[in-house]
């Protein structure tokens, strides 16, 4: 069964626009604090999961790119990253039994470095204009769970006043598309719309009928409560060890809650976070 997710990219690719005019707002907006520039690429060692529409997304044009050696290099450093990642997790969840507390582990996971497998020659994304949402607001304040971000090589200051991009959001209507392809191809896996994976195993994946668990001959119907093949997330942190090493609520890498101000992606602007 050849599986066309053609409408469902169109309504991550509206997202995609969304987020390249906001992060164009900050850019305008504050000249001297958004410091991005080409062959900087802290922001390509942190840590982060994709989404199901964003796996396929760019698994899809990964697979349309690349070739022959330069496909095979891609794929050798997605293999090291994955490798990399589930040493980390088995430390943490040793640690976690030793009584690390959740903070602990997600302080941890910030803290450490891994290099994106996209991350080319000259420290530039060879996949750049397909780079996922997260890549694309680095560098601006951004909000998880209440908790603010930034990073550290920003000129943002903290208990200072700036818009704060609510990733919550933005993660919402991620798995909003993400559900909506689930339910598109009646999968037999309950949560496959909410299954998180990092970079390089959306790389590597095939995302074949099989693995999507897709029903064929059969009506559509809810599905039943069976797992999808394990991909085990990594956990979303801060993508800066400044961010992560901080204890307090004010830091160089969080803005103040209570002093800054929100931008909800969809919503009507600004307002007090």
């Amino acid at each position: 069964m050849a599986l066309d997710f053609t409408e469902y990219f169109k309504k991550y690719e509206e997202l995609v626009a969304e987020v390249d005019n906001l992060f164009a707002r900050f850019e305008k907006d504050f000249p001297d604090k958004v410091k991005c520039e080409k062959g900087c690429c802290d922001c390509c060692y942190a840590l982060f999961d994709l989404s199901l529409v964003e796996s396929l997304y760019i698994n899809h044009h990964f697979t349309k790119t690349f070739s022959g050696m330069g496909r095979t290099g891609i794929m050798d450093a997605s293999d090291k990253y994955d490798r990399q990642v589930f040493k980390l997790k088995r430390k943490l969840f040793k640690s976690s039994q030793k009584g690390l507390t959740p903070q602990e582990v997600m302080e941890e996971v910030a803290r450490t470095r891994i290099r994106c497998p996209l991350l080319g020659e000259g420290d530039l994304c060879v996949m750049y204009d397909k780079r996922p949402l997260t890549c694309r607001l680095y560098g601006v304040p951004t909000a998880i769970a209440g908790q603010g971000h930034t990073c550290a090589k920003s000129g943002f200051v903290a208990g200072e006043k700036y818009p704060t991009v609510q990733m919550d959001a933005l993660h919402d209507r991620l798995l909003a598309i993400s559900q909506e392809i689930a339910d598109s191809i009646s999968t037999r896996y309950a949560q496959l719309g909410d299954m998180l994976m990092p970079v390089s195993t959306a790389l590597m994946t095939e995302f074949s009928d099989s693995f999507l668990g897709v029903r064929t001959g059969t009506p559509k119907q809810a599905p039943q409560a069976e797992q999808p093949e394990s991909v085990a997330p990594a956990s979303s942190a801060p993508a800066s060890e400044a961010c992560a090493s901080c204890t307090e609520d004010k830091s160089k890498c969080q803005t103040c809650s209570e002093n800054s101000f929100s931008v909800v992606l969809g919503g009507k602007g600004d307002g007090k976070e």
